[in-house]
């Protein structure tokens, strides 16, 4: 019996460290979750997200350092990071980076990319309460350049999970910021 009550001890240990592990990287990819919405929110008020954004780089560096076992729990956390940087670039700059250029995984690059949708839409109906519609089609534009480069991306729910569904919640997001922009023109044609 010794010898189990030593294999049970050593595996406890184990667990003790991995259990302590994983809370760590969870508390960072909440702070990163966290981040990613506050810098959103200051990019959609035109106020300056980059101490935001900075933190939050911060953060993911020291998550990729500790995330080894936990690739799965953290994704959405890379996600979000992708989305609120993608999100400021195309605000700022109109240019959409690459995953390399984020430093993160295809995954989660892919799955922040069209979450961006939502945040162009909503960018859309900001501008448009400005009456800014060349903004407004300006935002259009790179709604349907994002749609039509990944339209073509098919994969399993294994291998890109919530994809699919974020390409039909992105397609209904374009046709209703459409709609939007032409009712607004429809209205201030007269």
């Amino acid at each position: 019996m010794t010898s189990l009550n030593s294999n049970v001890e050593d595996a406890t240990n184990y667990l003790v460290k991995k259990q302590s592990d994983f809370d760590s990287v969870m508390t960072v990819s909440r702070d990163i979750i966290r981040g990613a919405g506050q810098s959103i929110t200051l990019l959609h008020n035109n106020k300056d997200a980059k101490k935001s954004i900075n933190e939050m780089s911060e953060k993911v560096k020291a998550l990729k350092k500790m995330d080894g076992l936990f690739k799965y729990q953290t994704q959405q956390a890379y996600q979000e990071y992708a989305e609120a940087l993608i999100f400021q670039s195309i605000k700022e700059k109109k240019k959409i980076p690459s995953s390399e250029e984020l430093e993160i995984e295809y995954e989660p690059y892919l799955l922040g990319l069209m979450d961006v949708f939502g945040e162009l839409k909503r960018e859309i109906l900001e501008v448009l309460r400005e009456s800014d519609v060349k903004k407004a089609e300006e935002y259009l534009e790179i709604m349907k350049e994002i749609y039509d480069t990944t339209r073509k991306l098919r994969f399993a729910e294994a291998i890109l999970p919530g994809f699919r569904k974020k390409q039909d919640v992105a397609r209904i997001q374009i046709e209703s910021a459409g709609s939007e922009i032409l009712v607004f023109k429809g209205r201030h044609s007269k």
